[in-house]
């Protein structure tokens, strides 16, 4: 028989001295630390390394004539790769350390939070308040393992172009071809970025419309059949209830590829004249509600996200599973 998800503070029970969220970042803190050392010894070995490659390069690039243009390529493309290996190391390092910083900063944050609310029984507030910050700590994550890594090796891809430029215009042709790639990729990655954040089409085309374009993404990224249809009306709803059923809609779909190890999953939004109801409901391997939160407490925070995103504009949420019958998520709301 399935069981229910009803009252996300329920499930908290008494206060603990150390919330899922926090054992998560002291985890995540401690994985870094355990890191950082290898990747500071083998950027000291790559500098080394660009050092040398450097002097070959210049020596090369002085004495042209007594080197095969094979041999000449071959000098130059080592210098590059050994150049752009270092600062990728460089940039993971330091995208390390803000990250480091960042999480530090939250679990002081938490460890307040968490003496003020042992002494009290009221725990959603800081519930919420981790589910938030286990957002930004997300959002901060990806960006610097993407956009920012990549917007740092395009300045070095610049400069070593430049560099090409007067020494070996031939080169310089396929590496431009490379460069563009390289450009292109960071420009969609930063579009996706900011379409997760707040997609542009859902203030002017709507909920349906988005989500058309989000589930057609999602079955190509994640290779779950994913299948989003509408009865009813089809009309917009109020903005502030469009964007709540987004990102219940959002992150229902994170945890199916997160969690579930599902092979399709189906999003329903039914439109009537006096209520608006949606499902989503997967195949996937389903859990105890009772123990649905797993190490780290994300599956759990992502439950309280999307209850509290239903609460704030009225709406009832609830999610149905167990252990091998998949997963359902609803969500119910009155319009005015």
């Amino acid at each position: 028989m399935e069981q229910r998800v009803t009252d996300i503070g329920e499930e908290l029970g008494a206060a603990r001295g150390m919330t899922p969220m926090m054992h998560r970042l002291e985890v995540e803190m401690e994985r870094i630390k355990e890191r950082l050392p290898g990747l500071e010894e083998e950027h000291r070995k790559a500098t080394e390394d660009l050092g040398k490659a450097t002097v070959i390069r210049r020596h090369v690039a002085r004495n042209p004539e007594k080197f095969s243009p094979h041999e000449r390529e071959s000098v130059f493309e080592r210098a590059q790769n050994v150049a752009v290996h270092r600062q990728e190391l460089e940039s993971g390092i330091e995208a390390l350390k803000e990250h480091m910083e960042l999480m530090e900063q939250v679990h002081s944050m938490l460890l307040e939070e968490s003496a003020i609310a042992s002494a009290s029984p009221e725990r959603g507030a800081l519930e919420v308040y981790q589910a938030v910050e286990a957002e930004r700590l997300r959002i901060a994550h990806e960006l610097h393992a993407g956009p920012a890594q990549i917007l740092s090796n395009l300045v070095l891809e610049a400069e070593i172009l430049e560099r090409l430029l007067r020494r070996d215009p031939e080169l310089l042709a396929a590496e431009l071809q490379e460069f563009k790639i390289s450009v292109r990729n960071a420009v969609a990655d930063m579009r996706r970025f900011m379409f997760e954040l707040r997609p542009i089409s859902l203030d002017d085309l709507g909920l349906i419309a988005t989500m058309r374009r989000i589930t057609a993404e999602y079955q190509d990224r994640t290779g779950v059949v994913c299948r989003f249809n509408t009865t009813g009306e089809d009309r917009r709803l109020a903005p502030e209830m469009e964007e709540a059923l987004y990102w219940i809609i959002q992150e229902a779909m994170a945890n199916v590829h997160r969690h579930a190890e599902a092979s399709n999953v189906e999003v329903l939004l039914d439109i009537q004249p006096e209520r608006a109801a949606l499902r989503v409901k997967d195949d996937g391997q389903g859990f105890d509600p009772r123990n649905y939160h797993q190490p780290g407490g994300r599956r759990k925070l992502g439950v309280l996200g999307m209850k509290e995103r239903a609460a704030a504009v009225g709406g009832s949420f609830e999610v149905r599973s167990q252990p091998g019958g998949g997963t359902t998520v609803e969500a119910a709301f009155e319009l005015s």
